[in-house]
């Protein structure tokens, strides 16, 4: 297969809320430009997806908005040894219809300030942001994608107030469908992206997510203690 370098693109003030983008780990760079973007499951939407797909955010605000959401997911994970069968049955419970839902909701209240769990997400999310890149993703509308497909999650028959612990906030998802939501959008079913359909994004000649992020700040229209609060405590937690 021949190789496709990803080319460079320079992130303006038109991707604040437009344009596609996808975060992936530097290490997966080489293996993208061979094959491009490959539809998989991750480790916790296996518990979830029925299919493999490529997730991504249409314009930079949205960007924002689904690292809120992980760093509010990874403040409610268990902090147990065996953490992908905790979260596994976790999933399983929270959309059963024979579980005690009473014992799903004392667990959110007892680790709601947790410091321990703030701090191990804080962490993760530093990995990440240390060792992603963002790319461009061009797609087009009913080809790649279609607006109007499931979000998984919101299908599966979790309880309303249990997505909106895990992210799901009514500031900016529509709980009421089950269509996806423009922070967390996805290509249909088992539909990878081409390598062609792919660029490397920066700003200032740098690919670092951090100068990315410093960039949408500067630029957002959003209120950030508002609407991605959990962003904003991880940004301001020193001080």
């Amino acid at each position: 297969m021949e190789l496709i370098v990803i080319k460079n693109y320079k992130i303006s003030l038109n991707d604040i809320n437009s344009n596609y983008f996808h975060f992936t780990w530097k290490s997966n760079l080489s293996s993208i430009e061979e094959k491009g973007l490959l539809p998989t499951k991750g480790n916790h939407a296996k518990y979830i997806e029925e299919t493999g797909k490529v997730f991504f955010v249409q314009g930079l605000d949205n960007l924002l908005i689904l690292f809120d959401c992980w760093i509010n997911v990874y403040k409610k994970i268990p902090l147990l040894p065996n953490l992908k069968i905790t979260y596994g049955l976790g999933s399983k419970a929270m959309r059963s219809k024979y579980f005690p839902m009473f014992l799903v909701d004392f667990y959110f209240m007892i680790i709601k300030n947790s410091k321990r769990h703030k701090k191990y997400a804080y962490k993760i999310f530093d990995k990440l942001l240390d060792e992603c890149v963002l790319l461009h993703l061009d797609l087009e509308e009913n080809k790649d994608f279609n607006f109007s497909d499931i979000d998984q999650i919101k299908a599966e028959g979790y309880r309303k107030r249990h997505l909106i612990e895990l992210g799901y906030s009514e500031k900016y998802s529509d709980l009421n469908s089950n269509k996806m939501d423009n922070w967390n959008l996805h290509t249909l079913s088992n539909k990878g992206v081409n390598p062609s359909k792919l660029k490397l994004c920066s700003i200032n000649n740098s690919t670092n997510i951090r100068d990315i992020l410093n960039y949408i700040f500067q630029n957002t229209k959003l209120d950030l203690k508002e609407y991605v609060p959990n962003l904003y405590d991880y940004l301001n937690r020193s001080k």
